[in-house]
């Protein structure tokens, strides 16, 4: 009886701990990034180069992209 009532409660903790993890992971703002870093190579000197990175949210809340500052 006490294992029976020890895994009855094993189990329901697992369910909760489980069904809390998804839980917070809804409603969360996920940035998905096409490429973290982009390598121009060689240029000549003077030269204005450009290249574009494509931010997505992937999330369900608002994304909110603040102190964003180049390397």
């Amino acid at each position: 009886m006490r294992k029976e009532r020890f895994l009855l409660i094993l189990v329901f903790l697992v369910l909760v701990f489980a069904l809390t993890q998804n839980g917070l992971q809804a409603g969360k703002a996920i940035l998905q990034i096409s490429e973290t870093s982009w390598d121009f190579g060689r240029s000549p000197q003077n030269s204005v180069l450009s290249h574009s990175f494509w931010l997505k949210n992937v999330g369900t809340d608002t994304l909110r992209a603040l102190n964003v500052a180049v390397a």
